[in-house]
C-alpha cells in the first residue's frame, strides 16, 4: 500500500573544489559589506545573517570536530550579526 521513500544524499566534499555554497556565502558577505558602506544597518544585518546559513566549510563535519580557525570564523561572523542587531535596537530605543 505504501511505498517506502528513499532519500538521495550527495557526497560533496569541500576539499579541492569551489562549491555553490561558498559562492553564496561570499555573495551574502559582500552584500553585507556593501550595505554597511551605504550605512544601511538593517539590510547589512540581514545579508550577514543569511550568509551564515551557507556555511562555507565542510557542513558534514560536527562542530566539535571542526578546526579552531573554522569555529573562530563562524563565531566572529555571528558576533558581527549580533552586534548589528544591538545597534539597531539601541537606535530604535533611543528614538
Amino acid at each position: 500500500m505504501f511505498k517506502s521513500m528513499t532519500t538521495v544524499t550527495e557526497n560533496t566534499s569541500s576539499k579541492g573544489k569551489f562549491s555553490i555554497v561558498r559562492f553564496l556565502y561570499g555573495g551574502f558577505v559582500l552584500l553585507g559589506v556593501y550595505y554597511l558602506l551605504r550605512k544601511d544597518i538593517s539590510e547589512a544585518m540581514s545579508a550577514f545573517g543569511i550568509g551564515l546559513i551557507f556555511d562555507p566549510f565542510d557542513q558534514t563535519m560536527k562542530w566539535n570536530d571542526r578546526p579552531a580557525y573554522q569555529k573562530l570564523w563562524l563565531i566572529v561572523h555571528l558576533s558581527v550579526v549580533l552586534g548589528l542587531v544591538g545597534m539597531l535596537l539601541f537606535n530604535w530605543l533611543s528614538k
